[in-house]
């Protein structure tokens, strides 16, 4: 599972939680992490004020993962509410496995405080569901929310939470 010269990290079967997945940063990190062979859960953050549908963005990139032989499930949540975000762990795990790691992507600089704040409540409801030993991370963009992460800040950050997650499947005796 760990990295070996140039070959990229290894994450087989490991389930991650991926929340506002669907664009920018999100979208990368749920890529990368497909690629290196987890299952993703592509948690749509469904929020006013959001020009599009949460649900069908996370069905739309399942399904081009799935054509790439990629493994995602779509979720979505209301991020106004903190209860629904606590219930998908146990979801997700009657789905795929337990999950051992969740990201909670927040919206970017310059987004309304509002929003901003409840993403930071539905995040600290999910990181309290997470089974023992799991990760949460959570992470705000460095540039604007957009269709491709803007900065190699947040490249080098995807880059980093899967190698990250990657020495750690390595370390554990088993999943």
């Amino acid at each position: 599972m760990a990295r070996t010269g140039s070959s990229p990290p290894r994450l087989d079967g490991l389930v991650v939680l991926v929340v506002d997945a669907t664009t920018g940063v999100g979208r990368e990190l749920t890529t990368r992490l497909c690629a290196a062979g987890a299952i993703v859960a592509v948690v749509g953050a469904g929020h006013p004020g959001r020009g599009d549908d949460a649900a069908t963005n996370a069905a739309f990139l399942c399904k081009e993962l799935a054509d790439r032989g990629l493994v995602a499930l779509p979720y979505r949540i209301d991020i106004g509410d903190p209860a629904e975000a606590a219930r998908l762990p146990g979801q997700i795990a009657a789905d795929a496995g337990p999950v051992a790691a969740a990201v909670v992507v927040l919206p970017p600089p310059g987004a309304a405080e509002g929003l901003r704040r409840a993403f930071r409540i539905v995040s600290a409801a999910l990181a309290g569901a997470l089974p023992p030993g799991a990760r949460h991370i959570e992470r705000a963009p460095a540039a604007g929310d957009g269709p491709e992460p803007g900065t190699a800040e947040d490249r080098a950050w995807v880059r980093s939470v899967v190698d990250g997650l990657a020495a750690e499947a390595a370390r554990a005796p088993s999943r």
